[in-house]
């Protein structure tokens, strides 16, 4: 798997946005990465791709480009609709910094 190209001097793995190369952040707050997609696919039989596995990471901003180029729009899923766990470790308050923090690396 790609996504680990390297380790800082702690040790730590970095993960890349295959799209556009920068590393994803890691919040050392909550000893989590800022939110990012990971795919991983296995092409069956009768593809230009048979039993290949393909497996790549794309930060929040490469996946908005990326889904502002869909001829049909993915469907938006309420919070409801969702058994997402690990956003309620967080305050409202360290969420709010997180936010933060990761609109100023966009910005960069």
């Amino acid at each position: 798997m790609n996504e680990y190209k390297n380790r800082d001097e702690d040790g730590e793995k970095t993960i890349y946005c295959n799209c556009c190369g920068q590393s994803i952040i890691k919040n050392n707050r909550v000893s989590e990465y800022v939110d990012y997609l990971h795919v991983e696919k296995i092409w069956s039989y009768f593809s230009s791709k048979d039993l290949t596995g393909h497996t790549f990471n794309i930060c929040e901003g490469c996946y908005d480009k990326w889904v502002d180029s869909f001829a049909i729009p993915v469907e938006e899923l309420a919070i409801e609709e969702l058994a997402i766990e690990e956003l309620r470790i967080c305050s409202e308050e360290e969420m709010e910094q997180l936010n933060k923090a990761y609109a100023q690396q966009l910005a960069k």
